[in-house]
């Protein structure tokens, strides 16, 4: 009797592993300046700090939904937390858009010197529950021994539906839209 109960948890635990979906993984791209990059001059930039809005910052993608409430997509994941996508991601446009050498990127050695320091604080960057990625934010220049110059930028992309793909279409859209906006602010 123990020996058939041994083959039928085996039976059934087998099945719940072949059952549960697989998941997929999902990144952000690089997409090319809107326009070619103008002659910049003055001092390096450097991401310093991107903050998300709290629940959005996790490998799951989130969804919002009616109502304030959002859904998390457990099967359906950026390839690594949302966070350092999006810094990456930015940074890279923003370099794209840039001078070249105007960008510290993320993990570079800083030079000598003095560098503006950015900081980013995302109020938004989800879709839904309308068809659209709306990313809003503040970056803030520092550079030492002047005032703070903060900018606030609100972005929505328009994206065929909430599926997954485009979802990480559209924020890819969005982001390089916002490389765009500091790129032209820092001139």
């Amino acid at each position: 009797m123990k020996r058939n109960a041994v083959v039928l948890s085996l039976l059934l635990a087998g099945c719940s592993f072949f059952s549960k979906s697989q998941s997929k993984f999902y990144a952000l791209d690089r997409l090319p300046p809107s326009a070619s990059p103008a002659a910049t001059r003055g001092l390096p930039v450097a991401i310093d700090g991107v903050e998300l809005p709290p629940g959005l910052d996790r490998r799951e993608i989130v969804v919002r939904l009616a109502n304030q409430q959002l859904q998390v997509r457990p099967n359906e994941q950026w390839s690594a937390s949302l966070q350092p996508l999006v810094l990456h991601t930015l940074a890279f446009d923003l370099a794209d858009r840039l001078p070249e050498g105007m960008v510290i990127l993320p993990g570079a050695s800083r030079p000598s010197g003095a560098v503006r320091a950015i900081d980013v604080v995302f109020e938004d960057v989800t879709a839904g529950p309308d068809t659209k990625v709306v990313l809003d934010a503040r970056w803030i220049v520092r550079t030492s021994g002047q005032p703070d110059v903060t900018h606030h930028e609100r972005i929505s992309i328009d994206i065929p539906s909430l599926d997954s793909a485009n979802i990480a279409s559209g924020t890819s859209q969005a982001l390089a839209a916002l490389a765009d906006r500091m790129a032209a602010g820092l001139r």
